[in-house]
């Protein structure tokens, strides 16, 4: 397993329609060093234009969870998946985006051709 960093967001689940933190793990910043991020920060990033960037994460809303003597925790074949849009300008995280929430937003856009997908 290679080195992520982390961004901690509230992300509304699809399947349970509910609003829970998330980590969504990253693997394109420049150095991974296990860093958490929020909305508002700045990652290290050479492209410094407007992008999404399309990512997953287990939700903790709908996988499964195992009780264990040190706490729940989530089997990797319970594990469910959902995808979310992260936005970022100037290298600074903007906003995190649901999968239904970006294509509202993604056929809204006055010129798409400034977004990198």
């Amino acid at each position: 397993m290679g080195l992520f960093d982390s961004i901690y967001a509230e992300v509304e689940c699809p399947a349970t329609k509910t609003k829970e933190k998330q980590e969504i793990q990253i693997k394109w910043s420049q150095q991974r060093s296990l860093r958490t991020y929020k909305i508002g920060d700045v990652v290290d990033l050479d492209n410094k234009n407007t992008l999404w960037v399309k990512e997953d994460y287990v939700c903790n809303s709908c996988s499964r969870k195992t009780r264990s003597k040190f706490g729940d925790f989530i089997k990797v074949v319970d594990q469910q998946r959902h995808d979310c849009y992260i936005h970022i300008k100037n290298n600074k995280i903007l906003e995190i985006l649901t999968e239904n929430e970006f294509s509202k937003t993604k056929n809204s856009c006055i010129n798409p051709d400034n977004y990198e997908f």
